[in-house]
């Protein structure tokens, strides 16, 4: 079960994770190794991801221990506690890192991508080594992967290693998610390899940024740039044969985990002795958290702050600004600005100090997270003063740690977060008189404001948290893989012909209800379909025979569709309701007794994993883990697996949409529900099947020959897709139309 995972099955492909970093750091200390993990929320984040598929994270080895713990193959499993993926290492001289990483990464993409042009540094030996490097871990995937594998690239160090893995294996499904922001064509012109970046890129399948800036800015440079078709509107790009979806999918973090560290008592502790320690038991403050870097400008903020205390003097001595300025990259031009930072905030406190208070407090120190998260519970203003951002995810840190909602967020205009925080008070950093005016009003916001805008903004960041992005992304990728797979095809490209068939063939309308119907909800019970949609059918029975068969029980979609004179077949068709009476396929009273006692021991076993509903339909159950949050997935399906291994050979356990189905071995699933629909009630006629899970293929596979299938996303037995539940109105739309005008012309 550990395979099985988010949007789709991934129990027949190798999940294969490429970074700069790694997530376990093997360091020398004396005669032994120790392990270190990177804090990083995405590190860890990709680290829970890879624990419950498996599969292979590949990133440099930069540790003084890594070597002595890789086997032949430059693989070490990991985690170390417990095992549950591989990660393999590459190998990179120091010179090569270097160049490949200070030089290239950090002196020509970097503040080309930030739009700091006087900051790119270009040097041919740059280049030379980030194509070696790159190369270096295009070979280590290759030596990994299979045509079935899912290869997913992360950032800017690593633009052509798609463009190289596409070359010689052309079979792979290969993603990307770019960090950072893209900027447009007239900023990205001037880098001197600007053709050799977008061909790299484009040899992945699908591209992630953070917002829809950056995918237009991206598409815009391909076609200034590239002999490449472009279609804006469903942000494709075909180069050379091979198609790339572009798309956003704006990061986040892990809520629960800032929520709850700064709800723990070491938060409150860590609260009142910082006070204490700095003298700020009074008054306001107002708290800054980046790494010490040009992008973050911390001169524009501290420029606006120096302004604040000269223009609204009332303020002095009321409110410190702890600004928490962490080195990372010290080199130039980095050790300049750390020395033109610290040089302005001496000159603020030396203008405005008073006895023992001084208006900035500086920390230039790493502070670990549970510590950080206390920071910013403790802060009534968070200021983010990016002059460009790809997101700026201590914007999404400071709300989620937020438990008492009493703070109040100022946001640059030029960080990806500005596009969804609605709720923080929005500035321009280059305007430095309204960035002070800001800096007043959160100040002076009452109590009433600064809590409603503080709950919006969190329940935005609980809703969106870093496990829904993973899943977001995850479930385009596979819906990527699938279509590259089964090559189904487009159903609006073929729409004339399939017109004719509508018409032309006395259609049979087969119809299933969760996520073809009706969007996919949280919990069954929310899934609820539109009038618009009820009407629109209740109109094609007019015409024609309309069928439903779900998933739910029997009497459960004839309450939810509520129209009569049509056929329902309930539990994947194990039951019929032919407009008279009740039709059962095969049905086990033992299999059924079975069943509520399998139930009721997943019932007890799983009470321990909040989100998990379990649906007992009768004939048949359903298991969701839509509500799980990934980081529980592991265990839950440890858990699954454990309870049902006993139960195999009474019933099989078939994966949909964030739902496993109990189902007896022998009962009728949809396949046998149609035809035996077909063969009863509408033998002359030409069945139509509209689906949407894995418990569909078999309608599908039985209409093979027979009939027409339509998947909404990829399938293996259907003959067409189409993209989504909302394009299933419109095809309903198109047979209504014409089997309407059928019947007038007749």
């Amino acid at each position: 079960m550990l395979k099985v995972f988010i949007e789709g099955n991934l129990s027949d492909k190798k999940l294969i994770i490429v970074s700069n970093r790694e997530p376990y750091i093997h360091k020398k200390t004396g005669l032994s190794i120790k392990v270190e993990k990177p804090a990083g929320g995405l590190t860890s984040a990709m680290d829970d991801v890879l624990k419950v598929t498996g599969g292979t994270w590949v990133a440099w080895g930069s540790g003084s221990g890594d070597r002595d713990v890789v086997d032949n193959k430059n693989l070490v499993p990991v985690p170390p506690e417990n095992p549950s993926y591989m990660l393999k290492r590459v190998w990179l001289t120091p010179s090569k890192a270097e160049n490949y990483y200070h030089g290239y990464s950090n002196q020509v993409l970097w503040p080309l991508c930030h739009i700091t042009l006087d900051r790119v540094y270009f040097r041919k030996k740059f280049w030379e080594d980030y194509k070696e490097a790159n190369r270096a871990f295009s070979d280590a995937v290759l030596e990994e992967a299979d045509n079935d594998s899912i290869i997913w690239v992360h950032d800017y160090h690593l633009c052509l290693v798609p463009g190289m893995l596409r070359n010689e294996n052309p079979e792979l499904t290969i993603a990307h998610f770019w960090h950072i922001p893209w900027p447009d064509w007239s900023v990205f012109r001037v880098c001197p390899q600007a053709k050799e970046i977008l061909e790299g890129l484009l040899g992945n399948d699908l591209i992630g940024f953070q917002v829809p800036l950056f995918v237009k800015n991206f598409m815009d440079c391909v076609s200034e740039c590239l002999d490449a078709d472009i279609d804006y509107n469903k942000a494709t790009i075909n180069f050379k044969g091979h198609v790339t979806r572009v798309k956003a999918f704006p990061i986040s973090i892990d809520f629960d985990k800032f929520n709850s560290m700064a709800s723990s008592q070491r938060a409150i502790r860590m609260i009142k002795n910082t006070k204490e320690k700095y003298g700020v038991t009074h008054g306001y403050i107002g708290i800054g958290v980046d790494r010490l870097e040009y992008t973050k400008a911390l001169i524009k903020r501290l420029q606006a702050i120096d302004l604040f205390f000269d223009r609204y003097e009332r303020f002095r001595r009321k409110f410190t600004f702890i600004q928490i300025a962490v080195p990372t990259r010290m080199k130039e031009p980095y050790i300049s600005y750390k020395k033109t930072v610290e040089e302005l905030i001496t000159k603020i406190n030396k203008k405005y100090s008073s006895g023992s208070w001084k208006p900035i407090i500086y920390i230039d120190t790493k502070i670990e997270h549970e510590d950080l998260a206390a920071y910013y519970r403790m802060a009534d203003v968070a200021i983010i003063s990016s002059v460009y951002d790809g997101m700026n995810l201590v914007a999404k840190e400071y709300v989620a740690s937020q438990v008492d909602e009493n703070g109040v967020l100022i946001l640059s205009e030029l960080a990806g977060a500005a596009e969804e925080m609605q709720g923080a008070i929005i500035v321009n950093p280059y305007d430095i008189e309204g960035f002070s005016d800001a800096i007043k009003e959160a100040l002076i916001m009452s109590q009433k404001e600064r809590s409603n805008r503080m709950t919006f903004l969190r329940k935005q960041i609980k809703d969106n948290d870093i496990y829904k992005w993973i899943s977001d992304i995850l479930h385009e990728i596979i819906k990527v893989s699938s279509f590259k797979q089964n090559r189904c095809c487009y159903l609006f490209d073929h729409i004339d012909e399939i017109k004719k068939e509508f018409i032309d063939k006395k259609p049979f309308l087969f119809l299933d209800y969760d996520g073809t119907l009706t969007p996919i909800a949280e919990s069954p019970d929310k899934a609820t379909m539109s009038d618009d949609m009820r009407s629109l059918i209740a109109a094609l029975k007019e015409y024609i025979p309309v069928a439903i068969i779900s998933g739910r029980s029997l009497q459960d979609i004839k309450n939810k569709i509520g129209i009569e004179d049509i056929i329902y077949a309930g539990n994947h068709g194990a039951e019929i309701w032919d407009g008279d009476k009740i039709i059962r396929g095969q049905e086990s009273e033992v299999n059924i007794g079975r069943l509520k006692e399998l139930l009721q021991r997943l019932q007890d076993s799983l009470s321990c994993i909040n989100g998990i509903i379990i649906e007992d339909k009768g004939l048949t159950a359903s298991i969701h883990f839509r509500m799980v949050k990934i980081k529980d997935l592991p265990e839950f399906f440890d858990i699954f697996s454990r309870i049902t291994k006993p139960y195999e050979n009474s019933f099989k356990i078939i994966t949909g949409k964030k739902v496993f189905e109990l189902r007896p071995v022998n009962i009728w699933n949809k396949g046998d529900a149609v035809s035996w629909i077909i063969d009863n009630l509408g033998k002359d006629r030409f069945p139509i099947y509209i689906g949407d899970d894995t418990t569909d293929e078999d309608a599908y596979s039985i209409l093979k020959n027979r009939g027409l299938s339509i998947s909404i996303g990829s399938s293996v037995n259907a003959d067409y897709y189409v993209e989504n539940q909302g394009e299933v109105r419109g095809l309903l739309m198109i047979l209504y139309k014409g089997l309407r005008n059928e019947k007038e012309s007749s």
